[in-house]
């Protein structure tokens, strides 16, 4: 695969689109600092999906894209295209180039195309991946990241190597089956957390299935006595309810009788309020309109009087109009006449601004010809003045020559004097400085040996230092290892605690018990028995068997507790078992021998006041080791009742066995492991206290040695000044010496140029006496021409012409002033006049504005008093039809009180009907829901029921289903006794309590879900052997590869460090060779003519070069298809970079190469060269050039 291009647009400091092509072997970028070279590293990287800014030189998405400038607005988008020559199919994409391409917006999105399509960042990193080109960290080297090759810690410089070695695919394998494991492990854990919650919950269930079937048939015999009791019932309702609805018909028949009654004088009333309505609405009617009339008589009186005094108004305002209209004629006139009178001024003075110029005109034809006669006589003047001047300085000049001649002369002798005086000082100087540098060499020396034993006493205390660092390291391991211990413990035990305080584990009897007790509503000794009891690990199972059911048994205080014990259990449903204190039991006696441990209650400890219980629980329980010892001990001891084994099996006397689970036990073993926890605990803490006593002496010496180190460190740097210093004196006598012989040398060729130059400077003298009398000679001449052209010129005098000149120029200037200001008054008055024409046109439009509302008003004066004679005739009218209605109206309410007295008797008899009516239907109503109540109550008991309905009577009838249809019986009598039966039925059921009746179905899911977890459990542990031997796998693969390719950089370490250093040596170490997975790695190296010595004393260039073999041998182990390496030669000389640029040619073979450089010999190799310059927007410029072209052009 090739870098093939790199296209950026937006990006940074690229404003505008760039096109890079790379050469297949090496191509340099170079340009001064700040002209972003850098930034077509950091495009590469951008584009090939590196996410931290911090690397790409910004802090966000917005700093990736052009700013702008004060001449360059800012780019909205950054755009980095990178292309790839796949032709040898090194990238899995079915494609011969593949072009990668990363875009960014100023909102902070980001876009990623591969061939144009837009993909994920995902499938970059992943198709990268691939190709191993994601992890490599050498494949763009920037500035600083070769030092920072050697300043990394050993174990990070292992990654350099990893990924050389492309063990990157395993290491995110491996990452994967981690992950699988710890999701396998929790998920493990999960399912035996649900286990362990579930297994209880079974037995729970079992137990509540029991319940369940004894609820069922009780409430089968309580349905059979409902279907008596809700027979009898139902028929007996259903005759109430008929009696109740034939009242209730009879009384409806009296109500529509009464309502008839009503309705009939209802209408008769309402017809006599209409009619006497209607005569009211007439005259109402004809009383407004005799009120609007005289409004309207009233409103247009008004009118006349206001109209009156309009008219006055409006003939007030024409004589007004018409008084105006003759004086805006006569300004018309007075206007008209100054116009006329400011065009006549105007013409006149047009006329003298005319001759004016004429006259000016022939002055300055005069005065042009006068002055053309005196310039050419100042010409030759002028001319005549130049020559006697050049004369004058050429004469001034032999004088000036001839005096530094002579000064010169006098001054070499004096120098020639002064040179063989300080030939003679300098030869006394050179011997007394070349003592000097003899001396100064050995100081120098004595200061070198100096500074090699403070290197190796500071060796030796970095070494001491790092010692005790590793044993501090341990210790915190060993201390973080401890607390983590301590924590579990704390944690055991509280949940130890918290388990006795909340009666986890416990049987549901006792547990019931015991929260009664923290509620003081009971009293007890102690806690659950088999709690307080101490008893020896190998004995667990069998004190376990042999107390049975008692092991969650509670001890009473006294006997008057267990009523209240009994009660709590009978309401809470719960199972219990109770033990008295203070039985009297006696223990019986049994020595150990043979087969036989002893009694059980001398096996066990407890406390005092338990003591009885125990007696009375285990003294007559025998404890043996095995089987074949339990009937044996019965006969021999014929007191005990039981015998029991080690194993848990419990024989009775009576001949019953019974064997106990294993896990039954765990109840006796929490106090004995609640002791061993609190004593490892004392132990772990005690651990922990010593060690971290030893941490803090550790610190302590660690703080010492560091002062130490500090110390040799000042002491390195003190010698190191001091070597500097005698080196810097050596070479500065070297110098001075040197500059002196040079001095004496140079002293001696003076003196020989001076000699020879006073020989020719009075050669010289001699020349410059003949020129000075010729150049006087030439003077005298000169000035009598001069004279003779200046009384010429006096002869052509221009001081008239001058005078009439500036005559007319004034003249002329008052006429253009005053033509000027006539026409300014021309326009003023022409603007004046035009004023009082569009004055006198609205003048004359508002006096038609008033002659038409003359003529309106007249017309509304008019119209007004015809409408107050007509409204006069219909006011006399109204009021003659008035007083006929009035009667009518009278007669009307009369005869309308009378019908309202007969309504009033008819609403009151109804109201009495109504009243009837509504108790009966209220009465039948009850009945009804008595009824409906009755029939919910026997769905609510037998589900669906075909009731058998009474005539008129009727109900929801369920489908003939058969038997899913229950039929109640038709009874006239009722049993006395069965209501006693029903409530003890009832009863027995609420002392069930609360009854899960999917008990049953529910005990079989969880039976089911509980062996389908225990196959998942053994599933998922044979998966975490799988993934655990995958992932050993892994890490021996990873192991290899890495051994392998560390040798072979080991080895190519070697050789060019040899060659980039001209000689010397260089090795890597593994810090840990036996633990390949951790191993750092450190670089050892002696430089040509010196001994062994730690990294951080090598100077820049040195560090350089070291940093740039490890990358180097890193690319030849294992190469990448393009480098790119961004000033990496800045720190070398000329020399080193010539075996730089040697070993970059041999790699370009096979690896593509970029190089941003400031260095012309690293540029001498490039097949292809960009140029990279800033312009004034602050964008990036590029030029290219490329060398192959270059030479056949100058082939041509």
């Amino acid at each position: 695969m090739r870098l093939k291009s790199l296209e950026l647009n937006g990006y940074k400091t690229f404003a505008s689109k760039m096109l890079f092509e790379f050469s297949d072997s090496i191509t340099a970028v170079v340009g001064p600092n700040g002209s972003g070279k850098s930034n077509i590293a950091d495009a590469l990287r951008w584009v090939l999906g590196e996410q931290s800014y911090g690397v790409l030189r910004g802090r966000k998405t917005e700093d990736m894209i052009f700013s702008g400038s004060e001449k360059r607005a800012r780019s909205g988008m950054a755009s980095v295209t990178v292309t790839f020559d796949n032709s040898d199919g090194w990238l899995p994409l079915d494609f011969s180039e593949v072009a990668i391409t990363r875009r960014a917006y100023r909102d902070g999105q980001n876009e990623y195309l591969i061939n144009q399509q837009k993909v994920r960042l995902k499938d970059v990193t992943e198709l990268l991946a691939q190709s191993g080109l994601s992890e490599r960290t050498y494949t763009v080297i920037g500035q600083g990241l070769v030092d920072a090759a050697l300043t990394l810690k050993s174990d990070e410089r292992r990654r350099l190597f990893e990924e050389a070695a492309g063990i990157g695919l395993y290491r995110t394998r491996k990452d994967q089956s981690l992950r699988r494991l710890e999701t396998t492990l929790r998920n493990l854990e999960r399912v035996e957390d649900i286990l362990a919650e579930l297994r209880p919950r079974v037995r729970s269930l079992e137990r509540q299935a029991a319940r369940a079937e004894e609820y069922s048939r009780l409430r089968a015999d309580l349905r059979a006595t409902l279907r008596q009791w809700y027979g009898y019932h139902w028929h007996s309702a259903q005759g109430e309810l008929r009696a109740r609805r034939k009242d209730a018909e009879q009384r409806e028949q009296e109500l529509n009788t009464a309502r008839e009654q009503q309705r009939v004088l209802n209408e008769e009333v309402n017809q006599l309020r209409a009619q006497t309505q209607e005569l009211r609405n007439q005259l109402n009617d004809w009383r407004r309109r005799l009120v609007e009339l005289h409004a309207s008589r009233e409103d247009a009186t008004k009118g006349l009087a206001v109209a009156d005094e309009r008219r006055r108004a409006l003939a007030e305002r024409r004589e007004a109009l018409t008084e105006e209209h003759k004086r805006i004629e006569g300004e018309l006139r007075v206007l008209g006449d100054r116009l006329q009178e400011a065009k006549k001024d105007t013409q006149q003075y047009e006329v003298e601004a005319g001759e004016a110029q004429a006259k000016l005109d022939e002055a300055n034809r005069d005065l042009a010809e006068r002055q053309a006669s005196r310039e050419a006589n100042a010409a030759k003047i002028e001319a005549a003045r130049d020559f006697i001047s050049r004369l004058e300085r050429q004469h001034v000049g032999l004088v000036a020559q001839r005096e530094q001649f002579q000064s010169k002369q006098a001054r070499l002798q004096s120098e020639v004097a002064e040179l063989q005086h300080n030939l003679g000082n300098l030869d006394a100087d050179l011997a007394n400085l070349q003592e000097q540098a003899s001396a100064g060499q050995q100081a120098a020396e004595r200061a070198e040996s100096a500074l090699q034993a403070a290197l190796a006493e500071l060796e030796q205390t970095e070494l001491a230092l790092d010692a005790e660092r590793k044993r501090l390291d341990a210790d915190e391991i060993k201390n973080r290892q401890l607390l983590a211990r301590q924590a579990g413990l704390l944690a055991e035990i509280a949940g130890m605690e918290q388990a006795q305080l909340t009666a986890s584990g416990f049987a549901e009897g006792a547990r019931v018990l015991l929260e009664a007790a923290q509620q003081k509503r009971l009293g007890l000794r102690k806690g659950s028995l088999g709690r307080e009891l101490v008893v020896p690990a190998e004995l667990e199972r069998a004190i376990s068997a042999a107390l049975g059911n008692y092991l969650d048994a509670v001890v009473l205080v006294d006997g008057k507790d267990a009523d209240a014990a009994l009660d709590i259990l009978g309401t809470q449903a719960a199972a219990g078992a109770l033990v008295p204190s203070g039985s009297g039991a006696v223990r019986m006696q049994a020595a150990p021998s043979g087969g036989l441990l002893g009694v059980a209650a001398d096996l066990v400890q407890a406390p005092e006041e338990l003591r009885s219980a125990l007696d009375l629980l285990l003294g007559r329980t025998l404890v043996v080791s095995n089987r074949a010892d339990a009937k044996p001990a019965l006969e021999r001891h014929p007191e005990a009742t039981s015998v029991v084994t080690l194993a848990g099996e419990l024989f009775h006397r009576s001949g019953q066995i019974e064997v106990r689970a294993p896990k039954a036990a765990a109840g006796l073993a929490r106090p004995r492991q609640e002791r061993e926890l609190r004593i490892e605990l004392e132990k772990v803490d005690a651990e922990l206290e010593t060690n971290q006593g030893s941490v803090q002496r550790l610190k302590g010496h660690i703080e010492t040695a560091q002062e130490q180190v500090q110390h040799s460190q000042a002491a390195v740097q003190e010698r190191r000044a001091e070597l500097d210093a005698a080196r810097r004196a050596v070479q500065e006598r070297g110098l001075e010496v040197s500059q002196l012989e040079n001095q004496l040398e140079w002293f001696r060729t003076q003196q020989r140029s001076l000699e020879t130059e006073a020989a020719t400077t009075l050669t010289e003298l001699a020349g410059l006496a003949d020129s000075e009398a010729g150049i006087l000679q030439q003077q005298v001449t000169a000035k009598q021409d001069l004279e003779n052209l200046i009384g010429s010129i006096e002869d052509v005098p221009t001081d008239e012409q001058h005078a009439q000149v500036a005559h007319w120029e004034m003249r002329l200037a008052v006429g253009q002033r005053a033509l000027q200001e006539a026409q300014r008054r021309v326009q003023e008055r022409r603007q004046a006049l035009q004023l009082a024409k569009d004055q006198l046109a609205a003048q004359q439009e508002r006096q038609a504005e008033v002659e038409d509302q003359a003529r309106a008003l007249a017309a509304e004066i008019e119209q007004l008093g015809g409408q107050g004679d007509t409204m006069g005739g219909e006011i006399a009218q109204i009021q003659a039809e008035i007083a006929p209605a009035e009667a009518r109206l009278t007669e009307a309410d009369a005869h309308l009180a009378q019908k309202q007295a007969a309504e009033s008797q008819a609403m009151q008899t109804l109201s009495a009907a109504e009243r009837n009516h509504t108790q009966a239907q209220i009465a039948m109503a009850r009945q009804q829901e008595a009824l409906d109540t009755l029939r919910s109550r026997v769905e609510d008991d037998f589900g669906l029921v075909a009731f058998q309905y009474e005539e008129g009577i009727s109900g929801p009838t369920p489908l003939p289903l058969g038997n899913l249809v229950e039929q109640l019986p038709m009874l006239t009598e009722l049993d006395p006794e069965l209501e006693e039966v029903l409530k003890a039925q009832r009863a027995q059921i609420r002392r069930l309590g609360s009854v899960n009746l999917e008990a049953q179905q529910e005990y079989g899911e969880i039976k089911e879900r509980v062996e389908s977890m225990e196959t998942q459990v053994s599933d998922l542990r044979s998966a975490e052997t799988d993934l655990k031997q995958v992932i050993s796998e892994l890490d021996a693969l990873m192991e290899n590869e890495f051994r392998d390719t560390f040798e072979r950089v080991a080895a190519e370490f070697k050789v060019i460090f040899g060659r980039l250093f001209n000689g010397g040596s260089a090795r890597l170490v593994l810090t840990e060779e036996a633990d390949m997975a951790a191993t750092g790695i450190d670089i050892e190296a002696r430089l040509p003519g010196k001994r062994a010595q730690r990294l951080a004393l090598l100077s820049g260039g040195e560090r350089s070069l070291t940093a740039t073999a490890l990358v180097f041998a890193l690319l030849k182990a294992s190469p990448t298809p393009f480098c790119v390496m961004d000033e990496v030669d800045a720190m070398l000389d000329e020399a080193n970079v010539g075996r730089f640029t040697e070993v970059l040619r041999e790699l370009s073979e096979n690896t593509q190469f970029v190089v941003i450089t400031h260095n012309r010999n690293t540029v001498q190799i490039a097949d292809v060269i960009y140029g990279i310059t800033m312009g004034r927007d602050t964008a990036s410029q590029m030029i290219s050039l490329k060398l192959d072209e270059v030479g056949e052009e100058y082939t041509r």
